[in-house]
């Protein structure tokens, strides 16, 4: 190898060898008046004596490596992906892993002689015994990870031999197997006939989906081996056709479709792209793709009441309107029916405030209602109250944020509002000096709501801890008599008790019905934006809380106490599905160090799968099972006895008797039949060659193949580098000096 000893490299050296060659053509204009074989030799000496510079300058090197072959080990690794299952003969076992197979009673007793482990790998390598595979692998294996093989193999052989057909999807192998210096045989697993396939070859859609709002569905379709010919590309819900639509194959080639579907519900939709099954089809099973989305809401829809203008009422509202994923409605008050005035009552408001529209006809379209400081007397909305109750039993969200127009002040403890709240609200006849506070404090995370989300301003709990103390604090707060409704005191006054002797309540939540409620007893969390902002210069708070304490009344299942989780959304057959789950109850304490079941169910509830799983300290636990064998849409769900520990277990209604399952989280995957792996059925000889082309191994196909011993495991070790600069010499520079010399001598001599 030549390289060039000059900062700069060849760009330095490209730019002298310019500035020499215009140096020497300009010198010839001095040779004008030589002529014959006098100018000849002069142009030829400055020549030799511009390129002795440039060398001298730019000092080329020859790296040279002397290598020696020593002896190396060999790993055999066997791909057991589901693309090895492609066969040729219909009613014949001549698949790709059974002529792979007929390999192993050939090498047996030699691999066992000389130590050659065994591979088999897919998604990830697994050791292998030779017994296992003389009885017979199984191509189960859902993605092929050539890369992690070689990795794994490279740990104690030299050299390795990869008897695939090439379909490696993650890519990258090539490039791995040269930086850990493996010596790389393959052996192309080809088709002995040609192949014959339609297939649906990739689909690409909108994985969150949004209530009656159209989904885009664009689908890859693929023919090998046949005629143009027109198909019909079929779209299911379960198993209700949707629709159906014919699309022309080209012969080789591909064809794309967009179809659209509109999800009627939120939830999960799992919907089914179909080709018809052709009898000389090779694949059959990548004439089907499923398609899981995941349909929510597409805005939150808030209703905010108001009772008079104020900073609290500025700055929630503002919050509101400036998130673009928050439908709101707003009204305060600027006066009641009780205020003296010289005008008509249409001339003092831009619109009338919509009382029966709101309560009476459009309250179940709202996802979350709050009364911020509002009295709900002076506009004789008594009638209304028990469509809020209603509204929040059948599932709704309510908040009530305080001032000396809410809770006791306004008389709520004998309405029904009162009965939803997660705090019991004075009587309407206690003193003002008893229901409300004005000192300033800095409330406390109760101890038992550490993990609840409304409360997380930072992940890290320490960190958590400074960022509250850090809030400026809260000025006035509405005093409760205790909490009701089995709910949870999430910020607390630092020295005030309710009736019961525990801490003050400052924030709390709860549930009523299949309904969230929340209750904040003060109307002074802007401080926690504008006067934290003026002391830290972060105002960021106040919007943290109040986006978390939204999406957790919207039922956001990232705010969810228990949540479960597959590695990934789509399963081949019987693949291996690890789950990591996180487990609290209602108040966000975690189920800890418990044993905990968890179930795979089909779309009928029936159990098909299940394994039992130990939580750790934090109520994490993580399990491993296999996916069923057939394809659909199926559940995992976690799920715990109820044991006499005092607690509510999630979705555990309270009064129910002890030793009852109760379901913690579940989550939705898809088992499909072909998938990426199956998508594109054809072998890959392009991977396979140059994968043993760039490591010095060697390229086989399957029938060439004879015996272990014609694999080559040795290694090259390098000895020694020599590196050579044979211009940097003083021979060099004192050559360079004579040419220098001569040419100004002859110049003397010729030109005078």
């Amino acid at each position: 190898m030549i390289s060039l000893d000059v900062p700069g490299g060849s760009f330095t050296a490209v730019l002298l060898a310019i500035a020499l060659g215009a140096a020497v053509v300009l010198s010839l204009r001095s040779l004008a008046a030589v002529s014959g074989a006098r100018r000849a030799a002069l142009i030829a000496l400055r020549i030799v004596t511009a390129l002795g510079a440039w060398l001298v300058a730019v000092q080329p090197t020859w790296t040279e490596e002397r290598s020696d072959d020593e002896p190396g080990r060999l790993a055999v690794l066997l791909d057991v992906s589901r693309s090895m299952r492609v066969g040729s003969d219909a009613g014949e076992d001549r698949s790709r892993m059974a002529r792979a197979r007929s390999l192993v009673p050939r090498w047996r007793a030699e691999a066992t002689a000389r130590g050659v482990p065994l591979l088999g790998f897919g998604r990830e390598p697994r050791t292998r015994t030779w017994d296992e595979a003389e009885a017979g692998f199984v191509a189960i294996e859902d993605d092929t990870r050539l890369g992690d093989a070689l990795d794994e193999a490279s740990t104690d052989a030299t050299a390795a031999l990869v008897i695939s057909d090439g379909a490696d999807l993650a890519g990258g192998a090539i490039e791995r197997a040269e930086e850990s210096g493996l010596r790389v045989h393959t052996v192309l697993v080809d088709d002995p006939r040609p192949l014959v396939d339609d297939a649906i070859a990739h689909v690409e859609y909108d994985r969150v989906g949004f209530v009656r709002r159209p989904v885009r569905i664009r689908a890859e379709l693929r023919s090998y081996g046949q005629p143009s010919h027109v198909v019909a590309l079929a779209l299911y819900e379960g198993e209700r056709l949707l629709r159906e639509e014919r699309v022309e194959l080209p012969e080789n080639g591909t064809a794309n479709v967009e179809l659209e579907v509109t999800p009627p519900a939120i939830g999960r939709a799992l919907y089914r792209l179909a080709l018809p099954h052709m009898p000389s089809d090779a694949v059959a099973e990548n004439d089907e793709r499923a398609l899981l989305v995941r349909v929510q809401r597409d805005d939150l829809r808030a209703l905010l009441v108001a009772g008079r203008p104020s900073w609290d009422q500025r700055f929630l509202r503002s919050f509101l309107k400036r998130d673009p994923t928050t439908d709101l409605i707003s009204f305060f008050i600027l006066r009641n029916t009780a205020d003296m005035t010289m005008a008509d009552s249409d001339e003092l408001a831009l619109i009338p405030f919509p009382t029966d529209e709101l309560f009476n006809e459009h309250l179940g379209s709202f996802d979350v209602v709050i009364f911020q400081n509002f009295d709900y007397a002076p506009y004789q909305m008594e009638i209304y109250l028990p469509r809020i109750r209603e509204y929040v039993e059948r599932g709704g969200s309510f908040a009530m944020i305080g001032g000396p127009l809410s809770f006791s002040q306004a008389g709520y403890a004998e309405t029904p509002v009162g009965d939803v709240l997660p705090v019991e609200v004075l009587p309407s006849r206690t003193p003002e000096s008893r229901a409300l506070t004005t000192d300033a404090f800095h409330p406390r995370i109760a101890d038992a709501a550490r993990f609840h989300p409304l409360v997380q301003l930072a992940s890290d709990a320490r960190a958590n801890e400074l960022a509250w103390g850090a809030l400026a604090p809260l000025q006035g707060l509405n005093v409760v008599a205790r909490l009701q409704n089995q709910a949870q005191r999430v910020l607390e006054h630092p020295t005030l008790r309710d009736d019961d002797g525990q801490p003050l309540p400052v924030l709390a939540t709860g549930t009523f019905g299949r309904g969230r409620v929340l209750a904040l007893m003060t109307d002074t969390s802007w401080r926690w934006g504008m006067t934290t902002a003026g002391e830290t210069g972060d105002a960021s708070a106040y919007e943290r809380f109040w986006d978390t304490s939204l999406r957790w009344l919207a039922r956001d299942p990232l705010l969810d106490p228990a949540r479960i989780s597959t590695d990934r959304e789509r399963y081949g057959p019987e693949a291996a599905i690890h789950v990591e789950a996180t487990l609290r109850d209602l108040g966000y304490q975690p189920f800890a160090d418990e044993t905990v079941h968890v179930r795979v169910l089909d779309a009928a509830g029936a159990e098909l799968r299940s394994v039992d799983a130990r939580t750790d300290g934090a109520g994490h636990l993580e399990a491993d099972l296999v996916a069923p064998a057939d394809p659909g849409g199926f559940r995992v769900i976690a799920e715990r006895l109820d044991a006499s520990d005092g607690r509510v277990s999630m979705r555990l209604a309270p009064d129910a008797p002890r030793g009852t399952a109760a379901r913690l989280a579940e989550e939705v995957f898809v088992v499909e039949l072909g998938g990426d792996e199956l998508a594109d059925p054809r072998t890959n000889e392009d991977l396979m060659r140059a994968l043993a082309e760039r490591t010095g191994g060697t390229f086989l196909r399957l029938d060439d193949v004879t015996g272990l011993d014609a694999f080559d495991a040795s290694r090259s070790r390098v000895r020694e580098v020599v590196r050579r600069r044979p211009f940097a010499s003083v021979l060099a520079v004192l050559s360079l000096l004579v040419l220098f010399g001569l040419e100004w001598i002859a110049r003397r001599r010729w030109v005078g």
